[in-house]
Formats: C-alpha cells, structure tokens, sequence
C-alpha cells in the first residue's frame, strides 16, 4: 500500500508540467490531502495523479521561456557561422585560439548554459509548490 505522498508528489510533477501556477498547484494537493489518506484512496476519489492533474486547463509556457530558448538557439547556430566565415578570411589561423576551441567551445557552453537555466527554471517552480 502506497502511501498519500507518493500520490501528492506524483500529482506536483504532473501539474507542474501544466505549467500551473504554484498557488493553485498548493490548493489542489492541500484538497486532496484533506480527503485521503492513501494512494489508493485517493486513487479511487480523483483517478491517476497523471488523469486528474489533466483535468485542469494546461497554461503556456511562460513568456520569456520561448524568448530565451530562441535567442540560446539563435546564438548556437550563428557562434560556429560566424566563426567558420572568420576562418575562411585567415585561412592559416594566426589569430589567437585554435579553430575547434574558437569555433565550437563557446557554442557547446551556449546550450549547456540553456540546459542549466532550463532545469533551474523547473526546480525553483517545483519549490514553490511545496
């Protein structure tokens, strides 16, 4: 027999994947912490935390989201552009880095920087829910 908070914990991921708002998201778990005891419970009372939390209305993402993720790609594909166009112009690469660390480097740190924001941006709005 599971236990009530494996259900809450399960129905958290579940909204916050809806892009919920955290007041609301705290309000829903607290509704169904105060009705059931057990996963089972609550199971039969509001169905699969998956099948309840698609009962609520899905938000999008929010509005710098998109913003970020555009400008992370856009920088992703013109870094390596830009600098295979530099190396085409100095042909025998006197300029300073090498051409791999100087063309592909700082590209690979764009979208490991767009991965880090990305993961912190879910884990600070799971926070907030509890």
């Amino acid at each position: 027999m599971q236990d009530i908070d494996t259900y809450l914990e399960e129905l958290r991921f579940s909204l916050s994947l809806r892009n919920l708002n955290a007041d609301t998201i705290r309000d829903i778990l607290r509704e169904v912490s105060s009705e059931c005891n057990n996963y089972e419970e609550a199971t039969d009372n509001f169905g699969t935390p998956n099948d309840y939390a698609g009962s609520f209305p899905k938000k999008g993402a929010a509005k710098g989201h998109q913003m970020f993720m555009m400008i992370g790609v856009a920088l992703g594909i013109l870094w390596p552009a830009f600098q295979l166009i530099d190396r085409a112009q100095d042909p025998d690469g006197l300029n300073g880095l090498g051409t791999i660390a100087k063309t592909w480097l700082p590209a690979l740190g764009f979208i490991a920087l767009g991965i880090l924001i990305d993961f912190s941006r879910a884990l600070s709005r799971s926070r907030k829910t509890r």
